[in-house]
């Protein structure tokens, strides 16, 4: 008898721990990430559950014009919130809520599948601006050493001529000097980068950004940079005893915001994954 009746007060227990879950609110909005401008309907929605804008009793939709969404009664817990709309790249986010804190607000980013890989500047309100690599052709594939760049690059031999023109004794003598072009200089930076990053692929593995100080050297001494001309003596390459990792941030789908302080003087920028570098930018900071 005392055994039934233990038996019973532990199922009364555990009916009353279920009964006393609570339930919350999760409320937010989509945003361009580039622009911070709302993106107009969007499909919002929380993976294996009853959860989404798309539901026909969705009773917010007014507010997706906004790019707002609001689900209630959700139970506590951890999701996969995601947003999505045409011709835009997925948004979504880890979420969790507890019985002391049930309600949640979410941002959420998306963007236009438009947009190319690389780096781009943030704040923009017009949209995605991008920080073009000017460095990238004078670049060469380092392994311990990181990086390294071409100081100069051979120019093509018959580019600017006049096809059916004689070209004159000076000009004959002038085409014999060699044709360089020299690698560009560092983009001026204040003291701190913030800047976003769109990666060419999806890769689960963590995004790594890192800079470090960028100071002339020889060839010879980092045979591991393949690319450099047989008659270069000279390169740009990192000094890896000066260097600082930056924040990484995910935002979306491919897209990372990179913040941080900057090394002071010139510096290579190195985008990585799984130990291998993406890119590389060069930078000044004043």
């Amino acid at each position: 008898m005392k055994k039934q009746l233990t038996l019973c007060a532990a199922a009364l227990i555990a009916m009353a721990m279920t009964g006393c879950e609570k339930k919350g609110t999760i409320e937010g909005v989509v945003l361009d990430p580039f622009t911070g401008k709302a993106i107009e309907m969007p499909t919002v929605w929380m993976d294996s559950t009853i959860y989404g804008t798309q539901n026909p009793k969705y009773p917010y939709k007014g507010e997706l014009q906004q790019g707002k969404f609001k689900f209630e009664e959700v139970p506590v817990g951890e999701y996969l919130i995601k947003a999505r709309r045409s011709k835009f790249i997925l948004g979504q986010q880890k979420i969790a809520t507890t019985n002391e804190n049930p309600n949640l607000s979410v941002t959420l980013y998306e963007y236009s599948d438009q947009v190319k890989p690389g780096l781009y500047k943030t704040g923009t309100t017009e949209g995605p601006e991008k920080i073009e690599n000017q460095w990238v052709v004078y670049s060469t594939s380092c392994n311990e050493s990181v990086a390294g760049y071409r100081l100069t690059m051979p120019l093509n031999a018959d580019a600017g001529k006049v096809p059916g023109k004689k070209a004159d004794k000076k000009k004959k003598k002038a085409d014999k000097a060699p044709k360089v072009s020299n690698l560009p200089a560092p983009l001026a930076m204040g003291s701190a980068i913030d800047v976003f990053y769109v990666n060419a692929s999806s890769v689960t593995s963590p995004l790594v950004a890192t800079v470090f100080a960028a100071a002339e050297g020889k060839v010879a001494d980092h045979s591991d940079c393949k690319g450099f001309g047989a008659d270069e003596k000279t390169g740009l390459f990192v000094d890896k005893s000066k260097s600082a990792t930056l924040s990484v941030e995910y935002k979306a789908e491919n897209l990372f915001e990179i913040k941080g302080a900057l090394l002071s003087g010139k510096q290579i920028l190195q985008l990585s994954q799984d130990g291998k570098t993406l890119q590389t930018y060069y930078f000044e900071a004043k």
